[in-house]
């Protein structure tokens, strides 16, 4: 009875052998590497010819996001204990010396009493409004790497809520040229809501990338979409829609300096108006360059036309940016932006102007072996200006001394 017992384990052992032994291997070598990859404590007898790899290894990883401080006014602040934020964990597995990597990340939103209040009504399952479950793999052989991704983000969760994707994708490498492709669909209200409506969208795009050493990289891009909208409460106008869209990049990476030039067009019909269609045309330059060790300069021009063919009206809208960055010592760091945006259209209906500036000035002026000391200055201003109805546009200034004693 007991040979009956023992003979199913070795067979696991022995079994998974090479059918054609060589060389110097055997059968009692490959057994006893079998047993050393089961018993840790047993020492591996290892081939200088041959190493051994694991069938997978897996990792586990903290994950944690909090959004940037969207405006220093003392009023809209809130302790760093009640301030939004996600976190969660990311599970990854190497399969086969990295032919396949599977990831399973779940992360859930936190934060004080103003995030939870600020959720769209009609929620009523809290725990998984403020839940994200991303599931991926991806695959690699030769030149080829494919992968697939689904996500599912409720309402209330922080980055990017309220959807719900799956995809699948596949990239092909030769040289210096790279195809990839994908297709997918995603969708809204993800828990449902009847009191809500539900976009869903099928979508699928080719990317064409041209990249060289020295070389500007080039990268050509189309895409198509399907808007549908469903769930369709009352009081809420129904969207049929579907586009077009082909872009085009140049890519430059230089000695302390790097631009990008960007132009797209979209063709896009409006199915419910019997398929009128609407043409957007956009450019937009951004570059960033260092003059100094010390100092970042990063500029940024776009304009966006579009024009409804159904009704002949134009909007233009043109946009600029800047940021700076500067720092001094490890001591000292000076932050500054502005930026424009308007919008105006050919009717008349449309006409507004954004002008926004940010200045911060940081001193870490103390720092020991266990904790740190930082004194930061900033200030704020916006200003948005409707010339078609005064009464709607607003002025802002702020400021705000911060002072922050930090763990190390």
């Amino acid at each position: 009875m007991r040979i009956f017992l023992k003979m199913p384990l070795v067979l696991l052992l022995v079994l998974p052998a090479p059918l054609a032994w060589g060389g110097d291997e055997s059968v009692s070598d490959y057994v006893a590497q079998r047993w050393a990859g089961l018993f840790s404590d047993l020492p591996a007898q290892t081939d200088s010819k041959k190493a051994t790899y694991p069938l997978f290894q897996t990792s586990l990883t903290p994950t944690f996001f909090a959004p940037p401080l969207a405006s220093p006014r003392l009023r809209d602040l809130a302790p760093e204990t009640d301030q939004p934020r996600t976190q969660g964990l990311l599970s990854s597995i190497t399969w086969l010396k990295g032919t396949f990597v599977t990831e399973t990340e779940v992360a859930r939103s936190q934060g004080g009493a103003d995030w939870l209040q600020s959720r769209i009504p009609g929620d009523t399952d809290g725990d998984a409004s403020q839940r994200m479950v991303r599931l991926g793999l991806t695959g690699t052989a030769g030149s080829v790497r494919y992968g697939m991704l689904s996500r599912s983000a409720g309402q209330a969760f922080l980055n990017g809520p309220d959807q719900a994707l799956r995809e699948v994708w596949g990239e092909w490498k030769t040289g210096w040229t790279t195809l990839r492709s994908a297709i997918g669909e995603q969708w809204n209200n993800v828990a449902g809501d009847s009191t809500r409506s539900r976009l869903e969208q099928t979508y699928g795009r080719v990317d064409l990338a041209w990249k060289r050493p020295t070389w500007p990289v080039i990268t050509l891009t189309y895409a198509h979409n399907s808007l549908n909208s469903a769930l369709e409460p009352l009081g809420i106008a129904p969207q049929r829609s579907h586009n077009h869209t082909l872009e085009s990049a140049v890519v430059y990476n230089g000695m302390g300096w790097n631009a990008r030039l960007a132009s797209s067009y979209i063709l896009g019909s409006d199915l419910l108006r019997g398929g009128a269609e609407t043409t957007v045309r956009m450019q937009m330059l951004t570059a960033a360059f260092s003059p100094l060790n010390t100092l970042t300069i990063s500029p940024t021009l776009g304009y966006r036309e579009e024009v409804q063919d159904w009704s002949g009206v134009r909007t233009h809208s043109p946009s600029a940016s800047v940021a700076l960055q500067y720092r001094q010592s490890q001591q000292v760091l000076i932050s500054a932006m502005g930026n424009y945006a308007g919008t105006r259209s050919s009717d008349g209906l449309i006409n507004t102007e954004q002008v926004g500036g940010k200045g911060r000035l940081a001193w870490d002026f103390q720092r020991a072996q266990t904790w740190t000391t930082l004194i930061s200055l900033e200030a704020g201003y916006s200003r948005m200006t409707n010339h078609v109805t005064p009464v709607a546009g607003r002025e802002d200034i702020s400021g705000l001394l911060r002072l922050v004693l930090a763990a190390l």
